[in-house]
C-alpha cells in the first residue's frame, strides 16, 4: 500500500476443497467424514495455513501432501494418491466436486501510488459494469473456472443423510433394459448406452454410490423388475400416468428424456406397409396397430432383428425409437436403409425408485438432472449413433459413396490427360528456359552496376552519420553533467526532456548506420529488459515537445500492460511510435486533435503479451491509392 493504490473489488478468491466426482465417502459439510483424508497442497500457497485454521475450527484431522505444480496435484487426485485438493478457486477443474469452501479474499486493480486519474477511471468502469452487467464477477468466474462437476447442489440435511446411506459397501442397485441399443445394452457384463451414461453423470454429480444390475436378456430384465430385494431403482420407466406410480408406491423423478419414433424402411420403399415387424413381450404391439393398421406382423426377438428383417426384404417397415433407427442406418454398410422421424407419438421416460427405498432419492436425482447441460442427452447419443467405418471392403465403400466414386474416376481420368499434356509442354519449356537464361545474364550485369552504386551510397551514409553522432554524444554528456549540479525542478525537467530528445535523435542517427545492415539483411533486433510504460512515456514526452506553440488537442488513452517488464528493443519501439506521432503532428492543422490509445490485449502465447497502439488524427489523411502501398 506504500507504493500502490487499489480499485474497488473486481473478484473474490476462495479456498476450495475438492474431491473426485465419484467420491461418495467424503460428504459435504459432514466433518466426521473428513477425518484422516489425504489433502494435496501447492508448495508455498496461502491455502496451507488457511486450511489448517479451517480444520481446527471444524474439528477434523488430515494428512498434508505437497506438490510443485497444479498438474501434479490433479494427477495425484485422479490416481487415488490423495483424497482431496485444497487450492484457490481460480483453477479450472476436471472430474472434481467441491465439498467445502474456506477463507475468502477480494482482489483488485493495482495502480501506481497517487495516480488518482487512472484509479478514478477504473473505478468508474467498475461502477458502470456493476450497474449494467449485474453480477458480472460471478458470470466471468463461471465462464472461466466453473464446470458441471464443481457446482454445488443445495441439498437439505435430510437429503444429505439419504446420500450418505449409499456407499461402496452399500451401493444403490440400478436396473435398465439390456436390449435397447443404443439407449441401454449389456456389453461383456457392463451396462452401456445413452441412459446408463446419463445416470452415471447425475449420480456422480450428486455423490451417490451405485452398482448396475446386468441382465443379459429381456427375460432376465423382467425378472429383476419383479424382485424388490435386488432392485432399488429402474432408470428407464415409461409411465402412462403418475397415478400408476402412486399405486405401486414408487418414487419418480422428473422426465429426463422424450423418445420419438422413427419408421425404418429400405430406400426403395413405395409407401405401402403390408408387413410390419414387432418385438414379442413388449407393449409396442399397439404402436404397430396404430402406425400400420391391417398390416401383417412379423414377430422378432429383438429390435435389431426387426430392422434386419426390413433390410432383408422380409418386412416393409419397422417402428423403433429414433436413436435406435439412427444408429442402425448409420452403421449399415449396404446403403439400402433409411429412416423417417415421426412427430407423434412421443414417450416420456423417468427414473423410478422402489417402494422399499427412500423416495427422497427421486428429488435428489431430479435436482442433479436440472444441473446438467440442456444438450447432454444429444451429446451422449452422438457417441453411439455416429458410425466410423473401420472394416469396409472396396465394394461396400463404393456402395455407400457412389457419388464420391464417380468423382474419383473422373479425377483419375483427368490426371491421365494432364500427364499427356505435360509431356507435350516439356519441349516448349526447354525453349523457354534458354530464353530465361539469356535474360538472367542480362539482369546479373545490371545488378552488378546497382551494387556498385549501393556501396557508394553506404559509404556516404556511414561517414555522415558518424560525423553527426559525435556532437550528439557531447550534448548527451553535458546534459548529464548539468543534471548532477542539483538544478531547480523546472531546469531539471527541461534537462530531462533534452536528454530524452537527444537519446531519440541519437537512435535515429544509429538507424542511419543501420541502413547498411538493412541492405545486407543483417539488421539485428536487440531485446533487453525494459518497461513498456517507460518506453511509451519517453515517446510521448518527445511528441509533447513537438506540440509546443501548437493549438492541437493531444488526447491520451492508456491501459498499462499487466506485465510491464518485458524483453524488447526500446529504440525500435520508441522510433515507431515517434515516427507515426510526429507525422500526425506535422499534418494536423491547429485546432485539430490527435488521439493516442495504448491497450494491453490478452496474452499472445506463453511468454508474450500483446500491446496494441492506435494513433488517429484529424489531418489530411492518406489517399486511397497510397493506403494500398502501406
Amino acid at each position: 500500500e506504500e507504493k500502490f493504490d487499489f480499485s474497488r473489488p473486481i473478484g473474490t478468491n476462495n479456498g476450495i476443497l475438492t474431491v473426485r466426482s465419484d467420491n461418495s465417502t467424503i460428504v459435504d459439510g459432514n466433518y466426521s467424514t473428513y477425518n484422516g483424508m489425504r489433502v494435496a497442497f501447492l508448495n508455498g500457497s496461502s491455502e496451507i495455513k488457511s486450511f489448517a485454521d479451517f480444520a481446527g475450527n471444524k474439528g477434523f484431522t488430515y494428512d498434508p501432501f505437497y506438490f510443485d505444480t497444479t498438474a501434479e496435484m490433479e494427477e495425484a487426485l485422479q490416481s487415488g494418491n490423495v483424497d482431496a485438493i485444497a487450492a484457490s478457486s481460480l483453477r479450472k477443474t476436471n472430474n472434481e466436486r467441491i465439498v467445502d469452501k474456506f477463507d475468502s479474499s477480494d482482489f483488485y486493480v493495482m495502480v501506481k501510488k497517487g495516480n488518482t486519474e487512472l484509479l478514478n477511471e477504473i473505478n468508474y468502469a467498475i461502477d458502470q459494469m456493476n450497474a449494467v452487467e449485474g453480477d458480472w464477477k460471478t458470470t466471468l468466474y463461471n465462464k472461466n473456472y466453473e464446470s458441471i462437476e464443481t457446482k454445488n447442489l443445495e441439498y437439505t440435511e435430510k437429503e444429505k443423510s439419504v446420500i450418505s446411506q449409499y456407499s461402496k459397501d452399500n451401493p444403490l442397485h440400478v436396473l435398465c433394459d439390456p436390449t435397447r441399443y443404443p439407449y441401454s445394452y449389456n456389453e461383456n457384463g457392463e451396462m452401456k448406452g445413452i441412459i446408463p451414461d446419463y445416470f452415471r453423470k447425475i449420480a456422480d454429480y450428486a455423490g451417490i454410490s451405485y452398482e448396475f444390475l446386468t441382465p443379459a436378456t429381456r427375460d432376465e430384465y423382467i425378472a429383476y423388475q419383479k424382485n424388490k430385494e435386488t432392485t432399488d431403482m429402474s432408470i428407464d420407466a415409461r409411465l402412462e400416468t403418475d397415478n400408476y406410480a402412486e399405486t405401486k408406491k414408487w418414487g419418480i423423478t422428473a422426465p429426463f428424456i422424450t423418445m420419438q419414433l422413427a419408421r425404418v424402411t429400405r430406400r426403395d420403399f413405395d409407401g405401402k406397409i403390408n408387413v410390419v415387424t414387432t418385438v414379442d413381450q413388449t407393449a409396442s404391439n399397439s404402436i404397430e396397430d396404430a402406425m400400420a393398421p391391417g398390416a401383417e406382423k412379423l414377430m422378432c426377438s429383438t429390435r435389431q432383428e426387426m430392422m434386419e428383417a426390413v433390410r432383408e426384404g422380409k418386412a416393409d417397415a419397422a417402428f423403433v425409437y429414433y436413436y435406435m433407427a439412427q444408429a442402425f442406418v448409420n452403421s449399415d454398410t449396404t446403403g439400402t436403409m433409411t429412416y423417417t422421424l415421426l412427430e407423434q407419438p412421443t414417450f416420456t421416460y423417468r427414473m423410478v425408485i422402489s417402494s422399499t427405498e427412500n423416495h427422497a432419492l427421486a428429488g435428489i436425482l431430479t435436482k442433479a438432472m436440472y444441473a446438467m447441460p440442456k444438450n447432454l442427452v444429444e451429446d451422449l447419443a452422438a457417441q453411439y449413433t455416429t458410425y466410423k467405418a473401420t472394416e469396409l471392403t472396396l465394394v461396400d465403400w463404393i456402395r455407400l459413396h457412389p457419388v464420391v466414386t464417380v468423382w474419383v474416376l473422373l479425377i483419375f481420368g483427368w490426371l491421365l490427360t494432364a500427364m499427356a499434356g505435360t509431356m507435350v509442354r516439356l519441349s516448349a519449356r526447354k525453349k523457354a528456359q534458354k530464353t530465361a537464361q539469356e535474360k538472367a545474364e542480362e539482369m546479373a550485369e545490371l545488378a552488378e552496376h546497382a551494387q556498385a552504386a549501393n556501396k557508394a551510397k553506404t559509404a556516404f551514409l556511414s561517414h555522415m552519420s558518424h560525423d553527426m553522432r559525435t556532437p550528439m554524444n557531447a550534448i548527451i554528456g553535458f546534459t548529464g553533467i548539468a543534471m548532477k549540479n542539483n538544478p531547480s525542478d523546472e531546469v531539471k525537467n527541461c534537462l530531462e526532456k533534452i536528454d530524452e530528445s537527444s537519446e531519440h535523435l541519437l537512435s535515429l542517427i544509429n538507424d542511419v548506420l543501420d541502413l547498411t545492415r538493412i541492405e545486407s539483411g543483417k539488421v539485428k533486433y536487440n531485446p533487453v529488459p525494459a518497461d513498456v510504460k517507460n518506453i511509451t512515456d519517453s515517446a510521448l514526452d518527445i511528441i509533447k515537445g513537438f506540440l509546443t506553440n501548437r493549438d492541437i488537442n493531444f488526447k491520451i488513452q492508456r491501459e498499462d500492460a499487466k506485465i510491464p517488464n518485458v524483453l524488447a528493443d526500446p529504440a525500435r519501439l520508441r522510433d515507431v511510435l515517434v515516427n507515426i506521432l510526429s507525422n500526425a503532428v506535422k499534418y494536423t492543422p491547429d485546432g485539430g486533435m490527435i488521439t493516442f490509445e495504448a491497450r494491453c490485449q490478452e496474452k499472445g502465447g506463453d511468454g508474450y503479451i500483446n500491446m496494441r497502439y492506435r494513433i488517429s488524427d484529424t489531418g489530411i489523411g492518406m489517399s486511397e491509392e497510397f493506403t494500398k502501398e502501406v
